[in-house]
């Protein structure tokens, strides 16, 4: 192997320390999968406690008219990740084929064209999401346009850290990169409830999701210490950056879409307190895709690198596959079994009428996780063309959802049809791509 493009380590040491694992946990241990997994999933599990405690409480404290509220601005938090998520993927990707060829003047570089345009296009929204706060809370029901303005005001932050986040996961510096969702949920936690149990009620626990983005953006851009302070990027890196932008927004729009549209048409079409309800469902059954997070984190920047060294890495979407896999038939496992105690637990007696629903909901969201590292995975390498199906997967939900919405309980069938046939469909798409893969490469050889 070439001096230049070896690993931090150097290969001999890396193959004496990692010697005695079988030869594919032996090459992945080596690209930083496992031990990135390892690391980002313990501070995944102490963020998603930390967050599932922030909404337990508040839910209890709020009861579910007003948590319907506060569900909803959270849900349009996660919207607006269709910005910074493809901000940090973009970054992660690049910085992560720049460092593998150690080329520290492009990470810089493409860190400071990304801030910027992060910061610019943070502005806008934010303008825009104040300016329409009166008009967002007629058709969404809520009791005050002051959540959506909270909200608003820490959107350019909210971008700007997303950069900050892509650079450390590019380069696989999972620690600070996860000190940086510790901070973010540390913060939003700890003053939330304070500002809650003052009696500020939504609007605390809004300025509380304002604050967190700050928290986060102070420990993230602790990665850019060391960087070259005057490095350009290139007019053809940026066209390339672009290029790559496209089909990451549309994965992320379909992800959007998928994740969230449920729980935005169901606060449109039903009455406060099922809404509720409806909204705590969601926040138990998405326990899988938040658990499964940290594997697709890792999974992107690892396999770029290895696929801008030219060394196999297909066997990394064999093994993501199979952790989130195991992962799901655990947490799902649990909602068909254990619903009642489970909702008991973490919501109380006003939310029982979910229990019927917690198991199948699960299911969902296990299936969309599946899909999403088939999307990751050909995306690391280029290919883009998954997104696309996402969007298609997105729209088929919302526009079935906006037909078909009875009952909650049709709202959660409709998305275990939806994703069975997405899941089902990337995989032969993920087929046939290797297939055509295999046979240029034997054609041209």
């Amino acid at each position: 192997m070439d001096q230049k493009n070896a690993p931090v380590q150097p290969e001999n040491s890396t193959k004496d320390r990692l010697g005695w694992l079988p030869g594919p946990l032996r090459a992945a241990a080596s690209s930083g999968l496992v031990t990135g997994s390892a690391l980002l999933l313990v501070s995944t599990t102490i963020v998603n406690l930390g967050n599932y405690l922030f909404n337990l409480i508040l839910g209890r404290w709020l009861g579910p008219a007003d948590f319907a509220d506060l569900s909803l601005i959270v849900t349009f938090m996660l919207v607006l990740t269709l910005i910074t998520a493809t901000l940090q993927t973009v970054v992660a990707k690049f910085s992560a084929a720049f460092s593998a060829d150690e080329e520290i003047d492009r990470v810089s570089g493409l860190r400071r064209w990304s801030v910027r345009w992060g910061w610019i296009s943070g502005v806008v929204l934010a303008v825009g999401l104040i300016g329409g706060a009166a008009q967002l809370q007629s058709f969404f029901h809520t009791a005050s346009a002051w959540p959506f303005i909270l909200l608003g005001v820490g959107i350019p932050v909210y971008f700007a850290q997303g950069v900050d986040r892509g650079i450390l996961q590019g380069q696989l510096r999972f620690l600070l990169l996860s000190a940086s969702y510790q901070a973010e949920m540390w913060v939003r936690l700890i003053v939330g409830i304070g500002l809650v149990a003052l009696g500020w009620s939504v609007n605390g626990a809004v300025g509380a999701l304002t604050l967190s983005f700050v928290g986060t953006w102070l420990v993230a851009r602790l990665g850019a210490r060391g960087l070259p302070a005057d490095a350009r990027f290139s007019k053809t890196d940026q066209r390339a950056a672009l290029a790559f932008a496209g089909p990451v927004g549309a994965a992320l729009i379909g992800q959007i879409l998928i994740n969230n549209s449920d729980v935005l048409i169901v606060k449109h079409f039903f009455p406060p307190v099922e809404a509720g309800h409806y909204a705590a469902l969601a926040l138990i059954g998405r326990i899988v895709f938040f658990a499964t997070w940290s594997v697709v984190t890792v999974l992107l920047p690892a396999v770029a690198q290895l696929h801008q060294k030219g060394l196999p890495h297909r066997r990394y979407l064999w093994m993501s596959l199979g952790a989130v896999l195991a992962v799901s038939v655990i947490v799902t496992g649990g909602a068909f079994f254990f619903p009642q105690l489970v909702v008991g637990v973490l919501f109380g007696d006003a939310y029982l009428s979910i229990v019927p629903l917690l198991g199948l909901y699960a299911v969902a969201t296990s299936l969309y996780s599946l899909a999403n590292v088939v999307i990751t995975y050909r995306l690391s390498i280029g290919n883009g063309r998954g997104g696309t199906l996402a969007v298609i997967g997105g729209v088929a939900q919302v526009t079935a959802l906006w037909l078909f919405h009875g009952s909650l309980q049709q709202v959660v069938l409709v998305q275990i049809g939806l994703m069975t046939g997405l899941l089902v469909l990337l995989l032969v798409w993920d087929w046939w791509e290797e297939r055509r893969s295999k046979f240029w490469s034997k054609t041209t050889s």
